[in-house]
């Protein structure tokens, strides 16, 4: 028999904990937030970075009360992923910081809807981190308005706005 045969095993081959990738890792931060496991791994497979995704999820998931489902669905509509979870975790984290009134207003208003509200409108905007400043800008330093008010309004703010700079239309 000669020297270079290589020898061929019959055993099967198993991946173990040194082989995970980012799927792999992806996969398994997921699901322990609740998220269904074929959900996490369709969301994961499907993911241009998967790390990426499940970094938005566990951020969402541990600074907020909101559900791992919801992260996820949320994370994996953005181009973005890790700036939308900073963008929900800023403004949420925020509310310890601010006047004693914003602070009443977040306890008050921030249930389920007023969280989902949270999600939708950082994943809607197209600047999460200039997003997240204005929301958290706004409820410093007009206490009294409430916080979906703030979400509103820094979403819908223009890069120039026409009272400020009117336009003459023909």
């Amino acid at each position: 028999m000669s020297l270079l045969t290589p020898k061929i095993s019959s055993l099967p081959v198993v991946a173990g904990d040194a082989d995970w990738n980012q799927f792999d890792v992806c996969i398994t931060e997921i699901a322990q937030y609740g998220v269904e496991q074929d959900k996490a791994t369709l969301a994961c497979s499907d993911a241009l970075i998967p790390k990426e995704l499940s970094q938005c999820v566990t951020m969402i998931y541990r600074a907020t009360p909101i559900e791992g489902n919801d992260a996820l669905s949320a994370c994996y509509q953005v181009r973005r992923p890790i700036d939308l979870g900073h963008c929900v975790a800023d403004i949420y984290n925020a509310s310890s910081n601010l006047s004693s009134t914003f602070t009443e207003n977040w306890s008050t208003t921030l249930k389920e809807s007023s969280l989902l509200t949270l999600l939708t409108s950082c994943r809607a905007s197209l600047r999460p981190g200039h997003y997240s400043e204005c929301v958290i800008a706004v409820n410093r330093n007009f206490p009294k308005i409430t916080l979906i008010k703030a979400l509103n309004k820094c979403l819908v703010a223009e890069d120039f706005p026409r009272t400020l700079f009117p336009v003459d239309e023909p």
